[in-house]
């Protein structure tokens, strides 16, 4: 399945049904969780080595676990209207960062 397609299958189904067959998400660039009333990052979203667009916007994340720093290649990570408010400076400053509207 193309990234572009699965971007658009996974806005219509749940975390666990996304991610369950990971084995086959290795080479996935782009991953979009918003809107999936998370309350924490999915633990297996770290195995996702390919992983260079994440969005986990529009969820009830009240923390960016230091797991996220095992995305080497990550360049943008969207996550706008959560709950963090922390600070955000463990991360590289190559990742384009959009954390707009944290609040608690």
């Amino acid at each position: 399945m193309q990234s572009d397609k699965l971007l658009n299958w996974a806005k219509e189904y749940k975390i666990d049904e996304i991610l369950q067959n990971r084995e086959t998400l290795q080479n996935l660039k782009s991953l979009d969780l918003s809107f999936k009333n998370l309350n924490s990052i999915p633990k297996y979203v770290f195995e996702l080595s390919s992983l260079e667009d994440l969005n986990l916007s529009h969820n009830q994340l009240e923390e960016l676990p230091i797991e996220i720093l095992e995305l080497k290649i990550l360049k943008s990570l969207d996550i706008s209207w959560n709950r963090i408010t922390h600070s955000l400076n463990f991360l590289s400053s190559n990742i384009k960062i959009n954390s707009a509207w944290n609040r608690k």
